[in-house]
């Protein structure tokens, strides 16, 4: 797989959970032992209920997370370069996809399959390890995501959103404030209403598509922690 070694590949392999830390021969060569597949804005990466047993890594473009929910679908997260796709599908007998993965732009991924990824964790430990933290912060991101979207008010998601999400005190709103209230399962206008509440009370601020978080509480803080 010739286009595995360009210089993009691997400084994006370079970056991800998986590979970071290691020795940029290594990682060379694992990417030269996967597979890549493009995919159309709009298409299906992953799909509840797939059997593949692979990981990917987002190679290029930017791909939508979705939990499916009754009729409808939750938007869970966005993801860009570097981020690791299937994680929950590997090393588990009938493990299938209980996400959906669709690509927001035109998208690479690199994918392993589950027995190369196998071989090159006996290879180099060290992937191992890699992928046994990434899998306990995926543990403590989606119980945070989880709180969020169980709260019993809107001002709870909120803010236990913004404290799951914060970096240097500020959240990004990259798709819009309609988007973050489908991601919170709330309607547009209580989401209006409760942040206009919170910038009153001085506990966030907006600019623009960035949500400035002035003052976070004890429990918000917690959720974030657990």
């Amino acid at each position: 797989m010739e286009r595995t070694h360009r210089e993009d590949y691997l400084q994006t392999a370079m970056v991800t959970p998986l590979f970071r830390g290691l020795p940029a021969a290594f990682v060379k060569d694992a990417a030269a032992r996967g597979y890549a597949e493009c995919f159309a804005a709009g298409t299906p990466v992953f799909l509840s209920g797939d059997a593949k047993r692979r990981l990917g890594v987002l190679v290029s473009g930017k791909a939508e997370v979705y939990k499916p929910a009754g009729t409808g679908r939750v938007l869970m997260s966005v993801l860009t370069p570097g981020a690791l796709l299937g994680a929950a599908s590997l090393f588990l007998a009938d493990a299938h996809a209980v996400t959906e993965v669709d690509a927001l732009t035109p998208c690479e991924v690199l994918f392993f399959d589950e027995e190369t990824l196998k071989t090159l964790m006996q290879e180099n430990f060290a992937l191992a390890e890699n992928y046994f933290c990434y899998l306990t912060e995926r543990i403590h991101f989606l119980t945070g995501r989880i709180e969020s979207i169980a709260s019993p008010t809107v001002a709870d998601k909120l803010l236990n959103y913004l404290a799951q999400n914060a970096e240097n005190g500020a959240v990004g709103i990259p798709q819009g404030y309609n988007r973050l209230a489908s991601t919170l399962s709330v309607s547009r206008a209580s989401l209006y209403r409760v942040m206009g509440e919170l910038e009153r009370e001085g506990r966030i601020a907006r600019e623009g598509k960035r949500i400035l978080i002035k003052e976070v509480n004890h429990k918000e803080m917690e959720g974030r922690e657990q």
